[in-house]
Formats: structure tokens, sequence, C-alpha cells
């Protein structure tokens, strides 16, 4: 495919559109980044060496959900050759509003990266937010050719894998699996502290992964839950319905309940599929002790690196003042029973590879 994104001007200089112009500088794409806060603008441009474009080929709105339709029509106006794209993860009505207050809606698309971090800002940007990530592009007859195809060499571009969705579906899809999570994460931790949860020094990797979305920003997701309250909604209420249930069970010492929505919990879990949206893979993990020494880790990697496997995921259990530290490897079945064999040989504490 012949590459026409060449000039791409930023708006909004936060973790998303940062990550997105540091993906694409490593490319040798020049960027530019403007933001309202002056301060945000410099910080954004230093880390990707922004430079001034007049005429972009693409120009991408990263802004919150109030601002965005101002933004878009503004630049479609003021940039009537360039193709207008926005990042928002709630679609609602913008497709239509655009087309009625713009006569260059043909030069809008719409999308939404399914990657983020539970901290915010140019600071926390990273080139490589998005590889392996879903990118979700909005249908609409009003789209131009161009601004698909510009679409598809951005989300190629920072590593992504494009998926079309209607604008009514994307807002369905996202209220079941980004904004329902946040809500269940902040709920967690609104539980805990009014209940007066202290001893966090005892807590286990659980926690502190369905803790993890409550550290995000509440101003940025209380706005993006109203936004879509309509399609989250439905979802709560069957949460409720579900914690519910699982109370009732407890009550009743009704067991085999109980049992019956845990196995439906591993079933869903089970269907989470792997990277780039293929099938789910189903690893072993090598745990291993290492002593509480800095570089352990790291003489790890260089272990794999040495006999060439690769690790698809890991975890870390440690608590403070403890001499030893778990740490399991998730690997492809061959790989896992290789780097085993080669680690115990080289005198490092591993244990029986186990399935899930």
């Amino acid at each position: 495919m012949v590459q026409k994104l060449h000039k791409v001007k930023i708006v909004g200089s936060g973790l998303i559109g940062t990550s997105i112009a540091l993906a694409l500088k490593s490319k040798g794409i020049a960027i530019q980044m403007v933001d309202k806060e002056a301060h945000s603008e410099r910080l954004a441009n230093d880390l990707v060496d922004g430079e001034v474009i007049s005429d972009p080929d693409l120009i991408i709105v990263s802004a919150s959900i109030s601002a965005n339709l101002d933004l878009i029509l503004q630049y479609l106006k003021s940039h009537p050759r360039s193709i207008v794209l926005d990042i928002a993860s709630v679609k609602s009505n913008l497709l239509d509003e655009v087309v009625k207050l713009s006569d260059n809606a043909a030069n809008f698309i719409s999308s939404h990266p399914m990657a983020g971090r539970e901290v915010s800002g140019a600071q926390s940007a990273r080139s490589d937010l998005f590889v392996g990530r879903a990118w979700i592009g909005i249908t609409s007859p009003n789209t131009s050719e161009l601004a698909k195809e510009l679409l598809e060499e951005l989300v190629s571009t920072s590593g992504s894998s494009l998926y079309w969705l209607t604008a009514k579906e994307h807002d369905q899809t996202v209220a079941a699996i980004s904004h329902l999570p946040q809500v269940l994460s902040t709920a967690l931790a609104y539980t805990l502290d009014k209940k007066k949860v202290k001893s966090f020094n005892l807590s286990g990797q659980g926690l502190r992964d369905l803790l993890r979305l409550s550290g995000s920003n509440p101003k940025l997701w209380s706005e993006l839950l109203m936004a879509n309250k309509e399609a989250l909604d439905s979802y709560l209420t069957v949460m409720s319905e579900s914690i519910a249930s699982i109370q009732e069970s407890l009550i009743k010492n009704d067991r085999k309940t109980l049992e019956d929505i845990f196995a439906i919990g591993n079933r869903v879990y089970e269907g989470i599929p792997g990277k780039h949206g293929g099938q789910s893979r189903n690893y072993s993990y090598l745990p291993i002790v290492i002593e509480d020494q800095p570089g352990q880790l790291a003489k790890i990697f260089e272990e794999c690196a040495k006999i060439e496997v690769n690790i698809e995921d890991l975890s870390i259990e440690h608590s403070p003042g403890q001499q030893t530290g778990l740490i399991t490897l998730a690997l492809n079945d061959i790989d896992a029973e290789k780097l085993s064999n080669h680690l115990q040989s080289a005198g490092w504490n591993v244990h029986a590879i186990k399935s899930r």
C-alpha cells in the first residue's frame, strides 16, 4: 500500500494523543501537537520533536467528549483539504451532528483505539500503547474513501487491528468491555474505603489487578460514563442482579448455584481472545522463586533470550519485607518445557509447569 500519511496534526496532548504521535513519529511521519494548555502542548511537542504543519494529511482530534464536536467542526472548516478523525470513546449521534452542521462531512471519520492506561497526560505516553490492540472504525455512508484509507494506514502504522462497527454497536460494545470494568474497579475501591479496609499490605495480585482501573482520571471517566449512560445502564442492572444472586446463594447455603456462577465466570474468561483479537491462547505457566535482589528479572529475560523462548505474559507476587518473590511466566507449551529445563540446569528455583 502506498503511504499517504506524511504530516499529522494532533489536537489534544494527553495520553492517547501523544501516544499516537510517538507511534507515528517512530515511522518518520511529521507531527504537530496542539493543546489549549500551553505547557501541555510544549511537553508533547518536545517528546515527539513536533514541528509546525500548515497542511496536514490528517488531523486527529483527541479531546474530551464535551469539546469533541466543536473541534471537529472547527478543523473541517479551517482545513478543508485535510481528513479529520476523532478518537472519542462514546459516539452517540456524533456522525449525524457532523453531517448536519458541516459542509465538509465527507472528510470526517470517527474511530476509537481500544487502548489506554490508568495514568494520564503526555508524560505517560508510550509509542507501543496500541501494539496488538483493537482499533474501532465507525461506519458511515458519508465518509470518503480517502478518509477510510488514512484510518487504515494510521491503525496499521500504530500496530493495531481495525474493526468496523456502527456508532450504536460501538457504544454498546464499549459499555460492556470498557466502561463496565471501570465501574466495577471503582465500585470495589469505594466499597473497601467505606468498610475502612486498611490491610492492603496483605493483599495478593488479584486485588491489585482488580483495583488497577480505579486509579483512572475521575473527571475523564465521570464524563465518559454520563455520555454513555443509556448503553451502560442495562449492564449495570444485570451486574446488580448477579451480585444479588451470589449474596442470596451465601445466605441460603446454596453451594450448587454458587458453583454454577463460578463456572460461567470460567467460561467467559476462557473465551477472551489472545493477541490481535485472535483465538484464545492456552498458555503454560512456569513458576520461579527468585531472591529479593536487584536484577533478578533481567537475568531471567537474558536466559530466555539465550534459548530464544518468547514470554507471552508474566505476574509477580512479592510482599514488603519478604526475602523471596514468585514470578510466573506464561509461555506456549514447548517454550515452557524448554525454559524450565534450561533454568533448572542453570540453578534457578523452578517449580512444576501448570496449565491455567
